[in-house]
């Protein structure tokens, strides 16, 4: 996928912050990447997704700052 297609990284709860990394890694028996977004104040699901579309709407779901109405 195209990045310009993918979901808008939601900033940090934690610490409000928008400077979010995707963070990838290729386990053993695997033939392709595992993604995960990372903060840079240590906030990080443990879960990872198979693609970068998925590990950002996890972001957003669990650790996002919550859209103000």
């Amino acid at each position: 996928m195209c990045d310009k297609y993918l979901p808008e990284i939601r900033p940090c709860s934690a610490c409000q912050s928008r400077e979010q990394k995707l963070e990838s890694c290729l386990p053993a028996g695997r033939l392709q990447e595992v993604w995960r977004v990372v903060c840079p104040c240590g906030s990080a699901l443990t879960q990872w997704a198979v693609s970068k579309g998925s590990a950002i709407r996890l972001w957003n779901r669990f650790l996002g700052e919550s859209e103000k109405n």
